[in-house]
């Protein structure tokens, strides 16, 4: 898509420490913490505390000068928050910290990644564009995952595989992570940090979606206050006049 559109991947050499930095931490760092923390705590646990990732992301970039604050943003965040948390406490998974503290630290971590990333993508997305930024941290990522992934690569049995467990190996990495990472990029350039990250919150309702009609989930009264709750808190980021800070 890069060389479709005529543009190289060329990062100027003060730059280059700071796509490392952000590759490392948003595609290397972050996917390490996620998928071990996942493996040590439930779904419902993971699914909240990522839902702390606006949060964090707010106000991160507030500290870094990359956003104004506003009580009404935080609100909003704060309100689709407490949606995620009706809605993953009142379904099948539920919500439980009784020993599973390692996963939850994981996955808490993650989440702060999570936010940071998204506040330091904004220093170059309006030199660089989503396309070419993307790229060049998937790149430097990639080069250290690698190596940090090596002891389960190399016992990792293969041929056990499942066909279908490669179809999701690449929906994981062309939609999840490729076109999932451009479009989050995309959106951090245009409306900023804030009125993005909490897009994050969506996920739960698209979940609980999913449960009720492929797998017949009836959602409970808790849960569909919990859909509106965090409608509103998006709502209420969204109205919001754009905060980002400009570059001098």
């Amino acid at each position: 898509v890069l060389k479709m559109r005529g543009e190289g991947l060329r990062i100027a050499a003060h730059d280059i420490r700071r796509i490392l930095w952000l590759g490392f931490i948003a595609n290397a760092f972050y996917q390490f913490l996620f998928v071990l923390g996942l493996a040590r705590t439930g779904a419902g646990n993971g699914a909240l505390i990522m839902a702390l990732s606006p949060v964090f992301a707010f106000l991160i970039g507030v500290a870094m000068g990359r956003e104004r604050f506003s009580r009404g943003v935080l609100i909003g965040i704060i309100m689709s928050l407490a949606g995620v948390a009706a809605i993953v406490a009142f379904g099948s998974e539920g919500i439980s910290f009784a020993g599973s503290w390692r996963g939850d630290l994981l996955m808490m971590a993650a989440s702060i990644c999570w936010g940071w990333q998204s506040a330091e993508s904004t220093r170059l997305l309006g030199k660089y564009g989503p396309i070419r930024l993307t790229v060049a941290t998937m790149i430097a990522g990639t080069a250290m995952m690698v190596p940090m992934s090596l002891p389960w690569i190399i016992a990792q049995p293969w041929p056990s595989i499942a066909p279908i467990a490669w179809l999701g190996l690449g929906y994981s990495a062309l939609l999840s992570i490729a076109y999932g990472y451009f479009v989050w990029a995309h959106a951090l350039n245009t409306i900023g940090v804030a009125r993005t990250s909490v897009f994050n919150n969506l996920t739960p309702i698209v979940a609980l979606l999913a449960g009720w009609l492929l797998l017949g989930e009836n959602p409970v009264a808790s849960q569909i206050a919990g859909v509106v709750l965090v409608l509103v808190g998006v709502f209420i980021v969204r109205s919001r006049k754009p905060m980002a800070i400009p570059d001098d």
